[in-house]
């Protein structure tokens, strides 16, 4: 059994207090971030045959895309909720795919999707705080991805002339 470390409760007290302190948008990346985290460990299980670890923590980012799914407004949402909608459900489906068969591909395959829709809420923070522009997230994106978005392609043109 590991030795046990004496800073626990503290370390306890101040993820409690991170979290109820923090702003709805701040609880989305946590989200994110605790899903992530989960998949990682998911995958150290898978590497080192521990099945009931890899389990658990396959089940504590299901719950957590669970719970990102009960975020959407379906009724008074537009198409891009509904799409979240089900690309959640297809990341949540593939979770149960990757424990049943202990598929490190179906994990990897949600990591990206989380990593990349985590990405663009924090970025939306970022822009609805002032941090950083549109066109700035987007040249940013590009940089990340190697596509360029369509707006700066006219906007770059435009700049040209």
């Amino acid at each position: 059994m590991p030795p046990v470390n004496p800073y626990n409760k503290y370390i306890k007290q101040y993820q409690t207090s991170n979290i109820t302190t923090a702003t709805p948008e701040k609880l989305m990346i946590l989200l994110f971030d605790g899903a992530l985290q989960f998949l990682q460990k998911a995958k150290t299980a898978i590497a080192e045959g521990n099945l009931s670890e890899k389990s658990q923590n396959i089940e504590g980012a299901r719950k957590i895309i669970r719970e990102l799914m009960r975020t959407i407004d379906l009724e008074n949402g537009n198409d891009v909720a509904k799409s979240l909608f089900k690309l959640y459900n297809r990341m949540a489906m593939n979770l149960i795919k990757a424990n049943i068969t202990r598929n490190v591909g179906k994990i990897d395959e949600v990591i990206e999707d989380l990593t990349n829709i985590r990405w663009g809420f924090q970025k939306a923070i970022e822009i609805q705080s002032g941090i950083v522009t549109v066109e700035e997230a987007m040249r940013e994106q590009q940089l990340n991805t190697g596509i360029e978005h369509p707006a700066l392609k006219n906007e770059d043109n435009n700049n040209a002339g």
